[in-house]
């Protein structure tokens, strides 16, 4: 599940959307650091923690202790790739960002495209390998800045993330008028999960089958009610495979003066089937 449906451009429509961080307006620079886990080879989950500085102008920035509860049917959209930070002035934070969480300290260094090496405003591990990591932990982010024009102040800070979760088996055939969605909540507060289970309907005029997804966001609280119109696409999928992508995500906003900080957590759960 890619980030691009949390961050988004001002203006555009955003599905099961995140209501806006009020405090953190969108014209000075925005630092976004995501933190999102894996599970390697050898079945052990790491970190991968990107950061990207850049003009933010006219960006929206998610809120995880502020979302928009919603449950649509829409067309299928798959992964379709991440947040476009190449069409943002990058700005400079520095040689280098420290990201620490438990015993583990990791460096991100910038990133730079072409021989003139242009700076793209990304840092990120590089060769280095992922860093050892238990999802829920604790993770803070140490941003030593730059002075001059494009440049991004020093700032700091702490973030919770997003912990492991079970969604439990989705009825097939439930009654169209207490469809539910549950899973196992988070211990804490301030998170917030996504659902998007992807399934075949027949085209009215031809009779293919057309893929689309139910795509659902809500607060962290355990239970999801389906409204009655999303049911009722849903009882007429046909049969095959629902496969089920999702994630809880929570966020972090740090401000500094002309600067914005925004952590964002997310850990993923993938199923070939929905459950």
């Amino acid at each position: 599940m890619q980030l691009s449906r949390l961050l988004v451009l001002g203006g555009v429509a955003v599905l099961g959307a995140c209501s806006l961080s009020t405090d953190l307006p969108t014209t000075r620079p925005l630092g976004v650091v995501v933190l999102t886990d894996t599970v390697d080879a050898d079945s052990n989950t790491v970190l991968f923690p990107v950061a990207h500085f850049f003009n933010g102008t006219g960006v929206v920035v998610p809120n995880s202790r502020n979302v928009v509860d919603s449950c649509v049917v829409i067309p299928y959209l798959a992964d379709t790739g991440s947040f476009p930070y190449n069409q943002f002035p990058a700005l400079n934070a520095g040689d280098s960002v420290i990201v620490q969480t438990g015993s583990v300290t990791a460096s991100l260094f910038p990133v730079f495209i072409g021989t003139s090496q242009v700076a793209t405003g990304q840092y990120d591990l590089g060769t280095a390998p992922p860093m050892p990591f238990t999802p829920g932990n604790q993770v803070s982010v140490t941003v030593p800045g730059a002075t001059g024009s494009s440049s991004f102040p020093p700032v700091a800070a702490s973030a919770a993330t997003a912990a492991p979760y079970t969604v439990n088996p989705i009825n097939r055939n439930p009654p169209v008028d207490s469809f539910t969605i549950s899973w196992q909540p988070a211990a804490g507060t301030g998170s917030a999960v996504v659902f998007a289970v992807q399934f075949d309907t027949a085209a009215t005029a031809t009779g293919n089958p057309i893929p689309i997804e139910m795509y659902c966001s809500d607060e962290d609280t355990g239970v999801l009610t389906v409204p009655q119109a999303v049911a009722r696409l849903w009882l007429k999928a046909l049969p095959g495979p629902r496969n089920l992508r999702s994630y809880r995500w929570q966020s972090t906003v740090q401000n500094n003066g002309p600067a914005g900080l925004i952590i964002i957590s997310q850990h993923n759960e993938y199923r070939a089937d929905a459950p």
